[in-house]
């Protein structure tokens, strides 16, 4: 009897171990997945938000990224800045310098750095009469990019999806310099 329960209570600590260590896995996947998925989630939604401010993009998109209640008070999307403008490409960079999630949690906020560098130039139609006499193209005005706060929540299908942006700092110079020259 004695060696059935020591072999009984070696199967039960190897159990164990092994039970531990699944669910260390499974944690560590659930993290990972969302941690994937909102890092996915916001680059890609920015860029999108970019592309539609430039007329680059269909604005139905941005359903896919953002909630209609942000999207109907987003004075960016609201900017005519570059309405006239003709567009032929933009590279918009967007890197996440942190963010915060836990598996068993419905929000996640993450802080990314924006830069975007447009191409395009100003149609002769809609051009003045002095900037006609001008030989130069005039290219549109550089976008302001910066960093921004975004917050995320997952919906009632546990699909994540943005909330609400918030601009905590403006580019300078300096920073757009040093992404190009990188």
């Amino acid at each position: 009897m004695e060696y059935f329960l020591r072999f009984l209570l070696c199967v039960l600590r190897w159990a164990l171990i092994v039970l531990v260590v699944c669910a260390l896995c499974a944690g560590v996947f659930l993290f990972a997945m969302d941690y994937t998925n909102v890092n996915i989630l916001v680059t890609d939604g920015m860029k999108m938000r970019t592309g539609v401010v430039l007329g680059y993009n269909d604005a139905d998109e941005l359903n896919k990224f953002f909630t209609a209640d942000y999207l109907a008070g987003d004075a960016l999307l609201l900017d005519t800045t570059y309405l006239d403008y003709t567009i032929h490409s933009f590279d918009a960079q967007v890197e996440v310098e942190s963010l915060h999630t836990l598996p068993w949690e419905d929000t996640a906020t993450a802080v990314v750095q924006e830069s975007v560098e447009i191409s395009g130039e100003l149609p002769i139609s809609k051009q003045t009469p002095e900037q006609l006499a001008d030989p130069n193209k005039i290219p549109p005005p550089p976008w302001k990019g910066g960093t921004y706060e975004i917050t995320l929540h997952k919906d009632e299908d546990h699909r994540w999806i943005i909330t609400d942006v918030v601009k905590t700092a403006e580019e300078t110079p300096e920073t757009a310099e040093a992404q190009e020259g990188a």
